[in-house]
């Protein structure tokens, strides 16, 4: 099994570093679909841009506080500081908006390598991983390679799964959560699934 983090070959995760892989709650069973290129880059831009405005939204509302307590004799002087910083802001959440837009489309080929096609019907079912109607035994399957992002500061670390790819006999399975619908429900659990079976062997 071949791992990669941020896109760098690395030795597997130590069983502490597995713990710290994001997951989400186990289901049973999980059914998405395959979003198309179009889609899925709206659906990443809607979520980044949501994500940021948010943010941007609660140090709008915090200057805006303090800018209203500081003595009136500061106030004015408060208040256009405070509109600096958050325009200021604003323009480095689109700066990293139009950057994050820039990334994901230079590495979309590369994601949807090997993917299903679009509308593809796509799950996970307590026999296996389902494509199109088709059932991969959990079984039959191995981790042929995963993706990770690495979060965290000093002291904890966390990843989130990007990819998976699993191999059987049936042949292979491309998961991307952010090229499916549910996308991180599939992977997470198909990732719980593999793991509690021992596939692959140790991360």
């Amino acid at each position: 099994m071949r791992v990669l983090i941020d896109g760098n070959v690395r030795e597997p995760l130590s069983p502490a570093e597995e713990q710290d892989v994001r997951q989400f709650r186990a289901e049973e069973s999980v059914e998405g679909s395959v979003l198309s290129a179009d889609e899925a880059t709206e659906a990443h831009a809607s979520q980044t841009k949501l994500l940021f405005m948010i943010l941007w939204a609660f140090v709008a509302i915090v200057a805006a506080v303090i800018a209203s307590l500081a003595e009136p004799a500061d106030q004015a002087l408060v208040f256009a500081g405070a509109v600096v910083i958050v325009g200021a802001l604003g323009a480095f959440f689109a700066f990293s908006l139009w950057r994050r837009k820039r990334n994901w489309q230079r590495d979309l080929p590369r994601r949807l390598a090997g993917l299903a096609p679009a509308n593809t019907v796509i799950g996970v079912t307590p026999a296996g991983v389902a494509v199109a109607g088709q059932i991969f035994p959990w079984p039959t399957l191995a981790i042929e390679q995963v993706e990770l992002a690495k979060f965290g500061g000093r002291y904890r670390t966390m990843f989130t799964l990007e990819r998976l790819t699993l191999a059987g006999p049936g042949g292979v399975v491309v998961l991307d959560p952010g090229l499916m619908k549910n996308g991180h429900l599939i992977i997470g659990n198909a990732w719980r699934r593999m793991r509690l079976a021992g596939s692959g062997g140790t991360v």
